[in-house]
């Protein structure tokens, strides 16, 4: 009788823990039909990825047709082009794109933001992404002087579109089916991307090669940091702090710098990462976060949408969804494939490295020479204002760092410099020119101790301070760089040439339109000593 009552007991336990207070006790995982997101991990991605499009225009569209409306009828020579890149290249390398007018300038990006906007919806999004595909090779070359788009940040918005547009399990987004089919998009998109990260941490291996230097210490991070702090000077006192000690750790900074690369070169086995791959997405998001705060960099607001592919753990195989694909759904797989293909090839030759740019496909070669604040090698650095917007870390500005006198690739003409709204500095020398550099510095300024353009009069003081800049890291030894003390003697050399370019400029209430200041080369002799 006693056995007989404490089983019952046990039975009575047992179904109140299990029926009675499922939530309390054994609280079940969170299903689908718990999650915001549809099973379909194709959906998924797709809502998150276009409402982040979404957000970025909304909140950086009339900043974009600020910039555009000024730049179409500038005059300057960069006017006339239209391509993705610096340069700017022709898309894929063939396909020059037409330049639009401010009127239609703005009808594409409502038009853009409008797709993006009917692709939530569960009724038939993909020609909608389609149409966004189209509309992005179009919108974004517009764009490409302009300091947030300029450079590689929207490349792979065009990829990650038509790779979305050619998902069948999005036709059934109204009705999903149960289990969802095989992801075989998300899975394409993971070795697109990876590929661009995995040839962009090789490409800095072989520069560690080539100049025999470890691209992993800190001192690459040192050299590209104060670069950023000329050009694209933080606001907060909290961002400055932070950069200066950081500059001053060059020990601490040589872990983030190898972490770095270590980070791109993991991504050969992001794709088959599995159930862990949202470490790769979270790694990036933060990696570029990090680079936006520290260096003034944008590759926020379009590049790092794709890093969300990652978020989502994919069970299946990339071998078994795409065997799968092929059998049931080759007529969409096989231009995904080639597209993806495309740039397979274009990262493993790494392309756009050794020959020119055929964006968006690109191996990302981005921050190579392993670098030193007192290499032998050539140093330039722009001081800009950002009269559109009011800092060139904002939407809207022009590109601070491509564009100079001297570039025999990315030339500005003296006519050129007058027509800038924004005042404008470079300075540096053009010493210890590597034979590959050569091409993208004009013959006149190859080889000179000490440089200086400006397109409006500078101040004694700012000149006398920008030399001493430059004979500070021409003449200083590599061993330099560890020295905390000689760190903080750097930095404040720097702080005091921007505080005087402000000054400067703030002495002028508006622009001349006037020729530029005096662009000679300076002697540098007396006034590097501060005589």
């Amino acid at each position: 009788c006693s056995s007989a009552t404490s089983l019952a007991a046990n039975e009575c336990w047992r179904r109140c823990s299990h029926e009675s207070l499922p939530n309390r006790i054994h609280p079940r995982p969170i299903s689908a039909e718990d999650s915001m997101l549809p099973e379909d991990p194709v959906r998924a991605f797709q809502l998150c990825y276009c409402g982040w499009l979404i957000l970025s225009m909304l909140t950086s569209s009339s900043q974009y047709q600020l910039f555009y409306t000024w730049f179409h009828s500038s005059g300057i020579g960069l006017a006339s082009k239209r391509g993705l890149g610096a340069h700017p290249s022709k898309l894929y390398g063939i396909i020059t794109p037409p330049a639009l007018t401010p009127l239609q300038m703005r009808a594409v990006g409502v038009a853009f933001t409008a797709c993006l906007l009917a692709s939530l919806a569960p009724l038939a999004p993909r020609p909608f992404l389609f149409g966004a595909f189209a509309l992005s090779l179009l919108y974004f070359p517009q764009l490409y002087a302009e300091a947030t788009l300029s450079g590689h940040n929207p490349i792979l918005v065009p990829a990650v579109l038509l790779l979305l547009a050619c998902a069948p399990s999005l036709d059934a987004a109204a009705s999903p089916p149960s289990p969802p089919p095989p992801p075989w998009p998300l899975q394409l998109l993971r070795v697109y991307l990876a590929s661009g990260y995995v040839s962009s941490g090789v490409a800095k291996v072989l520069c560690s090669f080539r100049f025999r230097r470890y691209w992993g210490l800190g001192t690459s991070l040192q050299h590209y940091f104060l670069e950023g702090m000329w050009s694209r000077p933080a606001d907060s006192a909290l961002t400055r702090s932070v950069q200066w000690r950081l500059v001053k750790s060059p020990r601490l900074l040589t872990i983030f710098a190898s972490g770095a690369l270590l980070f791109e070169l993991s991504f050969a086995v992001a794709p088959f990462s599995g159930r862990l791959s949202p470490l790769w997405c979270a790694h990036g998001l933060a990696f570029h976060a990090g680079i936006l705060w520290l260096q003034g960099l944008d590759f926020v607001s379009f590049w790092s949408a794709s890093l969300l592919v990652f978020a989502f753990p994919l069970s299946s195989l990339l071998s078994a969804d795409l065997r799968h694909a092929f059998e049931h759904e080759p007529l969409w797989l096989l231009p995904a494939a080639l597209y993806t293909l495309l740039q397979l090839l274009t990262a493993v030759s790494l392309y756009d490295l050794w020959l020119d740019d055929i964006l968006p496909f690109s191996c990302c070669p981005m921050f190579m020479p392993p670098r030193s604040p007192f290499d032998p090698l050539p140093k330039w650095q722009t001081m800009t204002t950002a009269p559109l917007t009011g800092n060139v870390r904002r939407s809207g500005s022009m590109e601070p760092l491509y564009w100079s006198p001297c570039s025999g690739v990315f030339g500005l003409s003296r006519a050129d410099l007058q027509k800038l709204p924004q005042r404008v500095v470079w300075f540096g020398s053009t010493t210890g020119m590597p034979p590959e550099a050569e091409r993208f510095v004009r013959a006149e300024c190859r080889a000179k101790p000490f440089l200086l353009f400006a397109n409006f009069e500078l101040s004694a003081e700012l000149k006398c301070l920008l030399h001493r800049w430059v004979d500070a890291i021409n003449s200083g030894e590599l061993a330099d760089a560890w020295d905390g003390a000689k760190m903080e003697q750097l930095l404040q050399l720097q702080q005091a040439g921007l505080d005087a370019f402000r000054a400067c400029v703030d002495r002028l209430p508006q622009r001349t339109a006037g020729p530029p200041a005096d662009c000679g080369f300076s002697p540098p002799t007396a006034v590097l000593k501060g005589e």
